[in-house]
């Protein structure tokens, strides 16, 4: 009777445990809970306040997600809403005197889920239609179930404003690589044609890079340099664009296995997402993709199994046909028309390849300055060429500038072989270049010449100021 009455005592201390066991573990659970506090976010790395910008009456678009501090242990149900009365607030506080934009909605009527264990929700679309009146959209979020919101991050606002850009057309397209590192693309803008048209067509700002972030998936990551461009987005992107020059994000490998030639399929929709969503936040007309610097070019690749599902498994799978299916995924999303691509390449393969390659890319540089050469891995239109680029920084041993130097035979040959771009590369704040672009002018736009006002910009300066020679005389 002892054992029996002992056993009976021990199954009841264990039922008693496993159910103390099970009430802690629910509080362990309603604790975490408790503490996941959200806040509501830009994507792109978009500050509070960036401005949303309807251009020549077409409609723009942002993106907001929801990021909680700490993961949760049930999913995280979100719902986004345009608030006005969260805009009042924000003036409030702020000084300010926004008005809210009418017509704003949200994709999927703002709801989303964050699945437990993870600490973000998918991206929603905030659209912002043409012709609304007012400045400004609010967006707040009610989190359920998983987490709430932070009283001091519970709102995103987007500015609003209209832009009516003229379009130029020009036989030869010119394009200029701006190293944002070193100098503003402000100065681009300083440069017309002698009938009235832009010197430059298209400025790229060089450069993001395409890095895999923890997950193993590609995304754009900007340095100091570049971020202060899209910070400044109205100061320095938009007056070039009510110049009508077009304004490129350019792409750059970055040292790891993210690239152009190494994405796997869903690494690649994945990084068009990306794009998307700088092309609409930041009013980006295009992008440029230079494929340097990755791991692969380096013979470093480490594959799928390391780096993980956003790039294919090996080196010998880094291929053009991988640089294609990027392309498609990019025209999927981003279609031409909408969006201009282009391709910058210097050796045998860098670039992408197939029967659609004219469907997919707009131009094709070939970026070994001071030489001339066409597309490698295939024929191409012309028109979508330009063989021949010119640097405009180059330093010889002794750090002084090198003169610029403009073979007049390669011009005639754009020229004559009708292709439809031209590049330079790295123009600078501290050299003067009229003589060397009336020489480009003369040949590529028929005799015109090119204006130059006299004033440049600092790299973190949007106030002109005269140019100055410098008083060693290296310019």
């Amino acid at each position: 009777m002892e054992n029996k009455k002992s056993d009976k005592c021990l199954n009841l201390f264990q039922t008693f445990v496993l159910w103390a066991f099970v009430v802690l573990s629910l509080q362990s659970c309603n604790m975490n809970t408790k503490d996941a506090v959200g806040s509501v976010r830009s994507a792109a790395g978009a500050k509070m306040g960036t401005t949303l910008t309807v251009r020549n009456g077409k409609a723009a678009a942002g993106y907001v997600y929801f990021e909680l501090d700490t993961v949760a242990n049930v999913d995280t149900r979100v719902t986004f809403a345009v608030d006005n009365e969260a805009l009042e607030a924000y003036n409030k506080a702020n000084g300010t005197n926004y008005m809210a934009y009418e017509g704003v909605s949200l994709a999927t009527e703002g709801a989303v889920t964050i699945p437990a264990g993870q600490l973000r929700s998918d991206y929603v679309a905030v659209n912002v239609p043409a012709g609304g009146k007012g400045n400004a959209v609010a967006i707040t979020a009610v989190a359920g179930q998983g987490g709430s919101v932070s009283e001091n991050n519970g709102a995103f606002v987007y500015q609003v404003a209209a832009l009516d850009a003229p379009v130029y057309e020009k036989t030869i397209k010119n394009l200029c690589y701006i190293e944002v590192n070193n100098d503003s693309p402000l100065n681009a803008g300083e440069y017309t044609l002698s009938d009235g048209k832009p010197f430059f067509d298209i400025v790229s700002v060089f450069a993001a890079n395409i890095n895999l972030n923890e997950e193993g998936m590609p995304y754009i990551h900007c340095n100091d340099q570049v971020a202060f461009v899209l910070e400044h987005a109205d100061e320095i992107i938009r007056p070039l664009q009510k110049k009508g020059i077009r304004v490129h994000l350019s792409i750059l490998g970055n040292h790891d296995d993210a690239g152009m030639r190494s994405l796997s399929a869903e690494g690649a929709k994945v990084f068009v997402k990306e794009l998307k969503m700088y092309a609409d936040i930041y009013g980006f007309d295009g992008f440029d993709f230079d494929d340097e610097y990755s791991s692969y070019a380096e013979n470093k690749f480490k594959g799928s199994a390391v780096s993980g599902p956003g790039v294919v498994s090996s080196a010998t799978e880094c291929t053009s046909a991988n640089y294609t299916r990027l392309m498609e995924a990019c025209r999927e999303v981003l279609p031409k028309g909408e969006s201009t691509f282009g391709i910058y390449w210097y050796t045998d393969d860098d670039q992408p390849a197939g029967a659609n390659v004219e469907e997919l890319i707009d131009y094709a540089v070939y970026g070994a300055y001071g030489a001339f050469d066409e597309y490698r891995q295939q024929d191409i239109n012309n028109a979508i060429e330009a063989p021949y680029a010119i640097t405009l920084s180059g330093l010889d041993n002794k750090g002084k500038m090198i003169p610029v130097s403009v073979n007049e035979a390669y011009l005639n040959k754009v020229k004559d072989g009708k292709y439809g771009y031209f590049a330079f590369y790295d123009l600078k704040s501290s050299r003067t270049y009229i003589r060397e672009f009336n020489q480009v002018a003369k040949v590529l736009w028929n005799g015109l010449t090119v204006e130059w006002t006299g004033n440049v910009y600092a790299r973190t300066s949007m106030e002109a100021v005269k140019f100055v020679a410098p008083s060693d005389g290296n310019q």
